[in-house]
């Protein structure tokens, strides 16, 4: 999984993203949520959605594909309905005690990486979405 991680990280990285500590720790922000999703077969372009949650803007959603638009961030306000249903539904599936998909194959597979940040905490699960089954279905 360690391999993995390293790839679904160097996607944001690529891009010139901070890392989600970073920007969980970012002066206002409460809480900040990552995707960061590779296609094994290059049908789609590796890309990075990040929510973020302050008091002072609400929650917005970041989106940015790598290798396109200039790795210009497309943005979105997030409604303050669907935000408290996205973080109750994280909350009643318990994803910080979740640990990685069992059994993923090495390659041959889309990838996600889904991580969850608070202050200088992060938390993070990787999963194979055509494999996902039970919670890690329920989670995509």
């Amino acid at each position: 999984m360690e391999n993995q991680a390293a790839m679904l990280r160097a996607i944001a990285q690529h891009i010139g993203l901070p890392s989600l500590r970073e920007v969980a720790s970012g002066a206002g922000t409460q809480a900040a949520y990552r995707v960061s999703i590779h296609y094994h077969d290059r049908r789609a372009r590796d890309s990075v959605a990040t929510v973020t949650f302050s008091r002072v803007n609400g929650a917005q959603l970041s989106v940015v594909f790598l290798g396109a638009l200039g790795h210009k961030a497309l943005q979105h306000p997030v409604a303050p309905s669907r935000y408290d249903a996205f973080v109750r539904a994280l909350q009643m599936m318990r994803f910080d005690n979740l640990s990685d998909q069992p059994n993923m194959p090495l390659h041959g597979v889309d990838l996600w990486m889904i991580e969850r940040g608070a202050g200088g905490y992060v938390k993070s699960i990787i999963l194979a979405p055509t494999l996902a089954r039970g919670t890690y279905a329920t989670l995509i």
